[in-house]
């Protein structure tokens, strides 16, 4: 019986990049848990066209000048 001596070191260097890839994607999902709201709502701004904090404040937009 041959025992191949690095046997053990790949199967620790490869529970070692599972486990390198676990904590990358557990910082991964904790910085989209607390950035996620921002995102969206940047998003929601986007998506209905205010360009603009002025236009917010002022209360104009491109409805009231019909």
């Amino acid at each position: 019986m041959i025992l191949n001596p690095f046997e053990g070191l790949n199967l620790s260097l490869t529970a070692l990049k599972i486990s390198d890839l676990e904590q990358l994607n557990n910082e991964i999902f904790a910085l989209l848990s607390t950035r996620f709201y921002c995102l969206k709502i940047d998003l929601l701004i986007k998506r209905i066209g205010i360009t603009s904090i002025s236009q917010v404040i002022s209360g104009s937009d491109h409805r009231s000048e019909r």
